[in-house]
């Protein structure tokens, strides 16, 4: 069987960056491209959307303090027209309803298609991300100490439930984290631990 030709391509690359006290920076890229060109004679591959957009936001309240939004790469000259519109997110949280603001203010014919589905991809890094920004400045290994796991199991509590099946607030997992049991812990951080030498059992 011949292999099939790539017809279209999408990156979404999300990043979260360090921007002061209880601040990060959530960019956001979109790459599209057409390997085969767009029925051109030379059939080069052709990038047809390079888009660019930066959340700036506070900690731990997750509102958006500012946004900042390029098109590298459009179909039109009118394109880049609509990305001052996207300062209405700022004010806005990234948490609980993030997505459903992002639709209500840029559906349709009220922003950019391409940088409504970036945004979406956007939310939920910044959620991964405040993980990574809660222990940045924290010695190593302190997140997992036994005198912060009620701490710890709470702001795990508050921000995963109900987010999917894992977290349902009836299911057998909340209830073993609600209890202080060890399935609490993400196997990634288990895994780790033995790694360095740690006995997970006495953390």
């Amino acid at each position: 069987m011949p292999t099939p030709h790539s017809v279209h391509r999408r990156v979404y690359d999300c990043e979260a960056f360090e921007d002061g006290p209880d601040r990060m920076r959530v960019r956001g890229h979109l790459n599209d491209t057409k390997p085969l060109g767009l029925g051109l004679a030379d059939g080069e591959p052709m990038v047809i959307h390079d888009m660019t957009i930066e959340l700036v936001v506070t900690l731990p309240d997750f509102t958006i303090v500012d946004v900042v939004s390029h098109m590298e790469v459009h179909p039109y000259d009118i394109c880049p027209a609509v990305l001052a519109d996207y300062r209405q997110l700022i004010g806005r949280s990234v948490t609980r309803g993030y997505s459903r603001t992002v639709r209500e203010l840029f559906g349709g014919p009220q922003g950019c298609s391409h940088l409504g589905a970036l945004l979406q991809a956007m939310g939920p890094v910044a959620v991964q991300a405040s993980w990574g920004m809660a222990t940045l400045h924290e010695p190593p290994g302190s997140a997992f100490q036994s005198e912060d796991g009620e701490a710890d199991r709470q702001r795990r509590l508050a921000m995963n439930a109900n987010t999917c099946h894992v977290w349902a607030e009836d299911g057998d997992h909340m209830k073993s984290v609600m209890a202080g049991d060890d399935a609490g812990r993400p196997a990634w951080v288990t895994e780790r631990l033995v790694k360095l030498g740690v006995d997970p059992d006495a953390l």
